[in-house]
């Protein structure tokens, strides 16, 4: 009997084969739920594939024929995934253990949440700890669990946002948007020169433009 997963994590990656399968590991060691993983590469030109290859037979694996940017692929994650709760993860980052399930199970005594966000903790290339970030003050777009359904109905990320997408969702959605807060810091957020949020381009992203 196929056992039908209690959350679906999703990894976005473009050109992270170096920390892709430490990425991977932290989320098949879900404890105590149904976890599937689903990694979508975003049409990656380095060794990526290569270091996905050991985990083929406990992930789902989703070959984009061109780059499409983080907004699209997670969508395309997002749609292919079984279960009602969907989580995104970085490829360059990874997750405790115990991640999945205490996320779940806040999101399902909270009905009224559309999403939840976990606290997390700045490291560096070695995994040495910087510091401990809370959602609220300092938000990222990972980390952070949703409901699916609501989150496909309200039409998921801006396609055409190839950076800050979470910020337009924010602010398209408005009070749609009933973010709830768990003060646990399951994710660990890296810190390394080829950061996105260190780019040019993504800080001179406009999300006016793609509203």
């Amino acid at each position: 009997m196929i056992k039908v997963p209690e959350v679906s994590i999703i990894i976005t990656n473009y050109n992270y084969g170096q920390y892709i399968s430490r990425s991977i590991r932290s989320c098949l060691s879900q404890k105590v739920i149904e976890t599937e993983i689903i990694v979508v590469d975003d049409c990656s030109s380095d060794d990526t594939l290569v270091q996905i290859q050991p985990f083929l037979n406990d992930i789902t694996l989703i070959q984009n024929d061109k780059n499409v940017g983080v907004a699209e692929a997670s969508n395309i994650g997002i749609k292919a995934a079984k279960s009602q709760f969907v989580i995104r993860v970085d490829a360059d980052d990874f997750v405790t253990a115990d991640m999945s399930y205490f996320m779940k199970q806040y999101m399902e005594a909270n009905h009224d949440a559309f999403c939840v966000a976990c606290d997390y903790i700045l490291i560096d290339e070695q995994e040495n700890v910087i510091e401990r970030k809370d959602a609220r003050t300092n938000p990222i777009s990972c980390g952070i669990m949703y409901r699916r359904d609501l989150l496909l109905r309200l039409r998921g990320y801006n396609p055409d946002m190839r950076h800050r997408e979470e910020e337009e969702l924010r602010k398209r959605l408005g009070e749609q948007y009933k973010i709830h807060h768990l003060r646990m810091p399951f994710y660990r957020y890296r810190m390394h020169k080829s950061n996105k949020t260190k780019q040019e381009e993504y800080r001179s992203w406009k999300i006016d433009a793609a509203v």
